[in-house]
């Protein structure tokens, strides 16, 4: 390829030269540090020298001594520039004084000079252009720079005030405090000197980026203790990464444009590693507790109150040590979903800890029941625990968790509500009896009385544990007196008959309501049923009745058609035609209601537990 008439064309606006006895000269611009001015004037040198080599000039004629030039002076002096550029490049990283960033910047801006001088000769064959272009002097900085980290990290200092365990843990520390400490000097010191576009903090970054991942890798490479392998995925998922957070540095890079630390074959094993390790500490702690608990209660121990309240301290500590791991977990491993994977411990812990509930319950030990007062208060933190974090668990393991805290919370209730119904058994039958039927008040106060003595030990459980348990004896003990009333062994064979049992229901109906809310049960709802079963007996009209158990099964839609019939039956001025009729009406509401299921509230699900024949 010949460009003869372009080379001319192309430099011969370079060729004058200009006399002024002012212009310094390149030995002093070199000596100043003015390395583009000189840069400059090299190009403009080599411009001329090869035009006029191009004319023949050089073959025809001597030069004058001034003008007089050789490839070899010129390389020299381009040796001599090049040297010095690359000793201030190599000082990026030490500057300390608005001088030395004018001289980097200085040469920086000469590297550009010198690639633009490539790109002036591209195209140009071999033998018509200088024996050094192209020079690559951008890619000659880019290695440059890259040695310069890579030293500057194998160099960086150990810091003796640190306290660690192991060489390598302190070889990687000390490499992360040069790349933090190397950063913001670019960013701050370094940055400035280099043009906009070139994006010299992200460049730095990935060099910086790609050292410390050769030593993590490096170190990945081989069976780590699993100290060590906590160590390193805290810095792949922690510590790096807050480094680059850091807010100087932050603004200036894309963190997406870097590699991972870690490739997946190395991570992977690591964090199976530590998952494995986490797993067995969490269960091994967690069984501890239980260990710890289940021993107190052989030796008979009484848990211990504070502010005349029982405190359960194994609560505490289930649920602050496996947050504290959960937590850790997700930290170590910068990801919640992976966190997760620890959590079936929990699940794990509560099938074991309902069989010691089991044996609790079934034992005859004396503290068996201020034992299960205490593991009531535990089973319903956890409970909170549980679905306050839901976003910890699986959503397998959480309905796991929930359902074995709510068998052993149904399990206790029943321990104790079973206990109330035996000793109230006596009292119990006098209700809906002609005793009751001459004397309601009187019957309805042993009840409350009686029921009072069994409520007193409850006074030290805590207030959310009492007022569940309470909840659940107020609705039990309301339904084992709707129940007796449905045995039918009164009738009442005329209105006034059915207008005193109906006040008479009304008022112990407030009575209970009063006692029990008072006691602290929070059910509130079941205030309203004894007067609206009161209302039908009122009611002498059949067509009055359908409409009135209409309204009642829409608010209460487990009551059954058997309830029905059941309550209906101590009406003794009802006839069975009447009886039957509605009856069959309340069968076809029931089967319009089935349909529209959606707009029944279940959750006032009380005739359920009114079991009758």
């Amino acid at each position: 390829m010949t460009k003869k008439h372009g080379v001319l064309n192309l430099f011969k606006k370079n060729g004058k030269k200009s006399h002024s006895p002012e212009i310094p000269t390149f030995k002093q611009n070199l000596k100043a540090h003015r390395f583009v001015d000189a840069c400059k004037q090299l190009i403009l040198r080599e411009d001329r020298l090869f035009v006029l080599k191009q004319d023949g000039i050089g073959s025809k004629m001597r030069l004058v001594e001034e003008e007089e030039d050789s490839e070899a002076r010129l390389a020299k002096d381009y040796e001599d520039l090049l040297e010095c550029v690359r000793q201030t490049l190599e000082n990026s990283l030490e500057l300390q004084s608005k001088e030395e960033q004018e001289m980097l910047k200085e040469a920086v801006h000469a590297v550009l000079e010198e690639e633009k001088q490539d790109i002036r000769w591209e195209g140009f064959q071999e033998k018509q252009r200088p024996s050094w272009r192209p020079r690559r002097c951008k890619q000659i900085h880019e290695a440059l720079l890259e040695m310069l980290v890579q030293r500057r990290m194998e160099e960086a200092p150990i810091d003796l005030s640190i306290d660690v365990r192991s060489s390598m843990q302190q070889s990687i520390i000390c490499k992360a405090k040069r790349l933090k400490e190397d950063l913001l000097k670019v960013v701050t010191w370094v940055s400035c000197c280099y043009p906009e576009e070139l994006n010299v903090c992200q460049f730095y970054a990935t060099l910086y980026h790609k050292a410390f991942a050769a030593r993590l890798r490096e170190v990945a490479e081989f069976t780590l203790c699993d100290e060590d392998c906590v160590l390193i995925l805290q810095w792949v998922n922690q510590d790096y990464p807050s480094i680059l957070n850091c807010r100087e540095i932050k603004e200036r890079i894309d963190q997406a444009k870097l590699d991972p630390l870690l490739p997946e074959d190395l991570l992977a094993p690591l964090e199976q590693q530590f998952l494995s390790n986490e797993k067995r500490e969490v269960s091994k702690c967690l069984h501890n507790i239980l260990d710890r608990e289940e021993t107190a209660w052989r030796d008979g121990k009484l848990p211990q109150l504070m502010d005349q309240v029982y405190c359960c301290p194994q609560a505490i500590d289930v649920i602050q040590f496996f947050h504290r791991h959960v937590e850790f977990t997700e930290q170590v491993l910068g990801d919640k979903t992976k966190a997760r994977r620890i959590t079936c411990q929990m699940s794990n812990f509560l099938k074991d800890y309902r069989a010691f509930h089991a044996k609790v319950i079934k034992s005859k030990q004396p503290n068996t029941e201020v034992v299960l007062m205490v593991n009531l208060s535990y089973l319903i933190q956890c409970r909170d625990y549980i679905i306050k974090n839901a976003h910890l668990f699986p959503e397998d393991v959480k309905t796991d968790c929930l359902s074995l805290l709510t068998g052993m919370t149904e399990s206790s209730h029943c321990y104790f509500t079973s206990n109330m119904h035996r000793e109230m058994k006596d009292l119990y039958r006098k209700v809906g009896s002609n005793e009751w039927l001459k004397n309601s008040k009187g019957v309805c106060e042993k009840l409350l009385a009686k029921l009072d003595r069994h409520i007193q030990k409850f006074n030290n459980l805590d207030k959310t544990c009492c007022q569940e348990l309470l909840g659940r004896i107020h609705k039990e003990f309301l339904a084992e007196y709707i129940r007796k009333m449905m045995k039918q062994k009164i009738k009442l064979s005329n209105k006034e008959q059915q207008q005193l049992a109906a006040s008479a229901l009304c008022f112990n109906s407030e009575r209970i309501h009063t006692f029990l809310t008072s006691a602290g049960s929070n059910m509130d709802w079941l205030k309203d049923i004894l007067p609206k079963l009161a209302g039908l007996l009122k009611l002498q009209d059949p067509d009055s009745v359908k409409l009135e158990l209409v309204n009642l099964m829409r608010a209460y839609p487990d009551l059954s058609e058997r309830h029905i019939s059941a309550w209906l039956k101590l009406k003794g001025n009802l006839s069975p035609s009447d009886l039957k009729m509605i009856l069959k009406s309340v069968a076809c509401s029931q089967e319009e209601m089935s349909g529209n299921q959606d707009l029944l509230d279940f959750s006032k699900s009380f005739f359920s537990i009114v079991r009758i024949k």
